[in-house]
């Protein structure tokens, strides 16, 4: 797609600068007179005359494009931008300058001579962070040899760019001992009783229609679901805390690599992200899931103000979840409260990333750890050095 732009060079500065400068050489030449006089007047006027060919150039109606291949970029990985111009005129322009507009992590200006061409493009590589990014304005420079015309168009040519967390590849050996952790580790076939309703909940997404519980719903006014005796599969759920953190980008490519790990062995998984907004991604098996969790960790953003033991108390997803993982920065006596009060009923892993523990963190962890939870800290270098997640997969 390509959009003509806005022009926002300034012609007449540019006409008076030539101007004044043949002027002064011609009057120079006339009262002075003589070979060396003349020579600098003629000499200028190629020059100047080129000069003024810009000046008079109708950048703005260039059509410009840009495009960017269709694949999945990962976090640090370089991402190519390729970018078309159509110039107006077949004019040998001194320098081209193509440059990304607004943008602080790559698509520098590149300054490319092209004669007599009309029809240009370049490619240049752009750094993202993770997340959802919004390319918008290209914007074109155009110079005569001196640079005493220096014009500029910018055109609004946008372009969406999801940029996904890293991760690294789990040893399998350590997710088969997730599932022999704790006081709840069985074989991971379970099923679920569906002859009694013990109750009901609220409606989350993922739930099948068949288990909506409708006179429930009409009371409540509100979607409700039943409960069964017994409710827990194999699902597992992956939590990422979204708290304010400096290793918040390691802590979603901790989420990332878990994920990716038990959807390796074929377990359903889900998401839940703790962030400004609480978002959660029901358990899954299907190829599409890993895609989804990308997407879902991609547009996360830090600062969740609920504090995480009570995001994991309120959440009715632990019901039907056979084993979570919490990944988190921070280890707190509520928390740690928390996860031995589910202990007993699922599997449970935790996973602090941070610098050093004290003697309250130590204690805590080894409290959870007699109560049946994995628990494990993982400095932050170590999440900052992992190869990025790679093409495709």
């Amino acid at each position: 797609m390509s959009m003509r732009g806005k022009w926002n060079g300034r012609r007449w500065p540019a006409f008076l600068r030539l101007l004044i400068l043949a002027a002064v050489l011609f009057s120079y030449a006339m009262f002075q007179g003589g070979f060396v006089s003349w020579f600098l007047f003629y000499s200028f006027l190629p020059f100047g005359l080129y000069a003024f060919l810009v000046a008079m150039y109708p950048l703005r109606r260039a059509a410009v494009s840009r495009t960017v291949p269709a694949r999945r970029y990962h976090a640090g990985e370089s991402i190519p931008v390729m970018v078309r111009i159509e110039l107006p005129w077949a004019v040998p322009l001194a320098a081209l300058a193509v440059a990304e507009e607004g943008r602080k992590h790559g698509g520098e200006m590149i300054a490319i001579a092209w004669p007599f061409r009309r029809h240009l493009s370049c490619t240049w590589p752009l750094s993202l962070p993770r997340g959802r990014h919004q390319l918008e304005a290209v914007r074109l420079e155009a110079r005569d040899v001196f640079g005493w015309v220096n014009k500029t168009a910018s055109f609004y040519v946008p372009c969406t760019v999801i940029v996904y967390p890293r991760y690294i590849q789990w040893p399998p050996e350590m997710v088969r001992e997730w599932f022999a952790q704790g006081k709840a580790a069985r074989t991971l076939a379970y099923r679920r009783d569906m002859a009694v309703a013990a109750g009901a909940r609220e409606y989350v997404p993922g739930d099948k229609m068949s288990w909506v519980h409708w006179k429930a719903s009409a009371r409540r006014q509100e979607l409700m679901t039943k409960e069964f005796d017994e409710q827990r599969n194999d699902d597992w759920i992956v939590v990422l805390d979204g708290a304010a953190s400096p290793w918040f980008e390691e802590l979603v490519t901790l989420a990332a690599s878990v994920s990716k790990a038990l959807m390796d062995e074929g377990v359903p998984v889900g998401l839940l992200v703790a962030g400004k907004e609480r978002s959660f991604l029901a358990p899954r098996r299907h190829d599409g899931q890993w895609q989804s969790i990308l997407l879902r960790l991609a547009e996360v953003d830090v600062g969740g103000q609920e504090p995480l033991a009570h995001v994991l108390a309120e959440e009715a997803s632990w019901r039907t979840a056979a084993g979570c993982i919490i990944v988190t920065s921070a280890l707190s006596a509520q928390l740690a409260g928390q996860l031995r009060a589910m202990a007993p009923k699922r599997h449970i892993v935790l996973y602090v990333v941070s610098r050093e523990w004290g003697e309250d963190e130590r204690n805590w962890a080894d409290r959870l750890r007699r109560s049946g939870v994995y628990v494990s800290r993982i400095d932050p270098q170590a999440l900052q050095t992992v190869r990025q997640g790679g093409g495709d997969g």
